[in-house]
């Protein structure tokens, strides 16, 4: 497993940030990749933001990766709010806040782990780097963490491929 770590202003469109973007070229995020949580500046082929941004669809994130068949997907991006907080701020009167639940997090990873392929990368965002998870058949092929300075917490990237 590789780990490397980046300094980097914080921004809140994560995919705007240099590291990021090369990340995705190196993974070739693109066509065939998915984004339920997708905000703006997603390279995926098939996004996804409640909020409204120009993306194809406008669904809860749990409920737009339901849409897709079984190992149909290349790869997945999942950057949802990294807190509970951000979540109950942003998602409470549209999902009554679960979003940002253990519980919702995990069926989204369920649902994540059925539709990519197996081969399929899948990079996730957040505050862990617990990732897709070893128990829903992905490895750990590399972690990057973004350094924002002293007054923030570093943005964990944990990338995945399906088994």
């Amino acid at each position: 497993m590789k780990l490397s770590r980046y300094w980097v202003m914080p921004s809140a469109w994560t995919f705007s940030m240099s590291p990021v973007k090369k990340i995705f070229s190196i993974y070739g995020v693109g066509p065939g990749y998915v984004d339920p949580f997708s905000g703006e500046n997603s390279p995926a082929e098939f996004t996804n933001d409640i909020e409204r941004r120009g993306n194809k669809s406008q669904l809860d994130g749990l409920e737009f990766l339901k849409t897709f068949e079984d190992n149909s997907v290349c790869g997945a991006l999942f950057d949802p709010p990294y807190s509970v907080e951000q979540c109950l701020r942003k998602y409470t009167s549209k999902y009554k806040g679960t979003a940002g639940r253990t519980e919702y997090r995990a069926r989204c990873k369920d649902e994540i782990s059925r539709i990519v392929k197996p081969g399929g990368i899948s990079i996730s965002f957040g505050w862990s780097s617990v990732g897709i998870g070893k128990v829903r058949n992905f490895e750990i092929i590399e972690i990057v963490l973004l350094c924002h300075g002293g007054g923030h917490p570093d943005t964990i990237i944990t990338i995945e491929r399906a088994l």
